[in-house]
């Protein structure tokens, strides 16, 4: 006769100096799990003692730069049939415990855990990571950071881990844990060292780029991107399509290129993923929507706006994305952009009103500024209510701008746009162009010194060019008829300001150039 014997979990986590947040995780552990296994790193404070206090099984390692390292350790001291990984800074959901060890019972090896990102604001993300696994010798973590055993399935030939009901809930996120912990610096070491060893693949570069700031001056995260798509592209299809983090990458590699210039590669990029991806790649589409709304093909950008909104709110993504309510309303920011710039009124004001209701600020000021356009008084109470709470926002800085433009105060709104123009962004950007534009009509001409990110800033690029006789030719992805539309804009405002000697150089220096931009010889006759 034989006897079941229930099969145990052990929780497995590595801390150091964690007495603040270590008990809440362990409370939570109690009941749950069979056995905690607890590896200090080097802590200086009460963590080994708490440990103990709580029954854990204690060990100790000490610290050298590789989570992986540590985490294998952790494994070594269980018992147990089934591994959790936890982080001190989190705890489980006791909501999500019913059925746990029945779903264990039965499926792979590995499961993917919901982990929900607390991080202070009142839309927090969630991720779905390979959190509980079996007790393998074949089940092991690898890279030095941002660490994972997933790699190891597939070298065991074991398969991809799948949903189960668990879910955790991370407290490290939030403003208060990050600025005492300096994760930030920890982490861009680790990875600036892996990178400089040969050693990085393409999630390390990944995270590197995403470590960095979005408006990194000296192009260590464009090289990052550009790294990691080019280590990607050199695993076959199968492998990219089961790595949870490729949307986001390819998403912030898209970001990178057009905000550069560089839109034909850009769109090349999105248009790879999208094959590979088929249908369930909403962040993608959220990239190419930006990406066309910046090249001039505004319909279409709403399009990949609604079809990528679709998929988020029907549940049809890829079920291993990571989102939040901010890809949402980022989306919804678009759309509403998009329409805008389709004179889709009835459709903007829908877009616009639920990305605001997912949190948007730039949507916020969006609206704003179209109700002021409108002559309604609605618009003025909200750019009040704006200046409140976000004075030193771009967004909220080229609002107040443009509002204070509309009322004939011009020396005010350039204050307004000078102060937006210092905080590196999108915001920012466009802060510069209306600044350069502004210098120009007022008969200075200093250089423009950003790339040309969209339609309208390439037709600067190109005014410049001709009218100093340099090369030219706008990036070939971008719309022809919309470049030249900015151009005439632009030469009609000169003329109307008064500076006809600009517009005739552009005149004479624009002769023989359709290869570069056809129609562009006529568009002075046009204007």
């Amino acid at each position: 006769m034989f006897l079941y014997a229930p099969m145990r979990l052990s929780a497995c986590l590595i801390a150091r100096d964690e007495e603040e947040t270590l008990p809440r995780c362990l409370a939570s552990l109690t009941g749950v799990v069979d056995e905690i296994c607890v590896l200090d790193t080097g802590s200086r404070d009460r963590t080994p003692e708490i440990a103990r206090q709580h029954g854990a099984k204690t060990g100790f390692r000490a610290w050298d730069q590789d989570f992986s390292a540590a985490r294998n350790a952790s494994l070594d001291l269980a018992s147990g049939d089934w591994i959790l990984q936890i982080d001190a800074d989190e705890e489980i959901d006791p909501t999500s415990l019913e059925g746990l060890r029945l779903e264990l019972e039965n499926g792979p090896p590995c499961r993917l855990v919901e982990v929900q990102l607390l991080d202070g604001t009142s839309s927090p993300g969630t991720v779905q990571l390979a959190r509980l696994f079996r007790r393998d010798a074949r089940i092991r973590y690898a890279r030095p950071v941002h660490e994972s055993v997933v790699d190891s399935l597939s070298q065991a030939n074991l398969p991809p881990p799948s949903p189960c009901s668990l879910r955790l809930i991370h407290h490290g996120y939030k403003p208060e844990f990050l600025a005492r912990r300096d994760k930030h610096q920890r982490n861009l070491s680790i990875l600036r060292s892996a990178r400089d060893k040969a050693k990085a693949d393409a999630y390390d570069f990944y995270k590197l780029a995403t470590t960095l700031p979005t408006w990194e001056p000296s192009g260590e995260r464009q090289e990052a991107l550009e790294s990691g798509w080019n280590a990607g592209m050199a695993q076959p299809e199968s492998i990219r399509s089961e790595w949870p983090w490729w949307d986001r990458f390819v998403q912030a590699h898209v970001q990178s290129l057009f905000r550069n210039g560089q839109f034909s590669q850009a769109n090349t990029v999105a248009q790879i993923v999208l094959a590979e991806r088929n249908s369930s790649n909403p962040l993608t589409r959220s990239a190419c929507a930006e990406l066309n709304l910046r090249a001039g093909y505004p319909q279409l950008a709403l399009e990949f706006c609604q079809s990528a909104l679709s998929l988020l709110q029907t549940g049809r993504a890829h079920h291993l994305l990571a989102r939040s309510d901010k890809d949402e309303a980022e989306l919804e920011w678009i759309a509403a952009r998009s329409a805008w710039a389709c004179n889709l009124q009835d459709t903007f004001l829908v877009h616009v009103s639920r990305s605001i209701a997912l949190g948007s600020l730039d949507a916020r000021c969006l609206l704003a500024g179209w109700k002021i356009s409108q002559g309604t008084s609605d618009g003025w109470k909200d750019l009040d209510l704006l200046l409140r709470s976000d004075s030193q926002h771009p967004s909220v800085l080229i609002a107040a701008s443009e509002a204070a433009l509309s009322q004939g105060d011009r020396s005010t709104s350039d204050l307004l746009l000078e102060k937006a123009s210092l905080f590196p962004s999108d915001a920012a950007q466009r802060a510069h162009c209306r600044l350069w534009a502004r210098a120009w009509l007022a008969g200075r001409t200093p250089p423009l010194n950003l790339p040309p990110f969209d339609f309208e800033t390439s037709a600067i690029h190109g005014f410049l060019a001709v009218v100093r006789r340099h090369p030219w030719r706008p990036d070939p992805f971008l719309h022809v008829g919309a470049i030249r539309t900015a151009l005439a804009d632009l030469l009609e405002s000169l003329l109307n300001a008064g500076l006809d000697e600009p517009v005739r150089l552009f005149a004479s220096g624009s002769l023989n150039r359709d290869s570069d931009l056809p129609g562009i010889a006529q568009l002075v006759e046009a204007v």
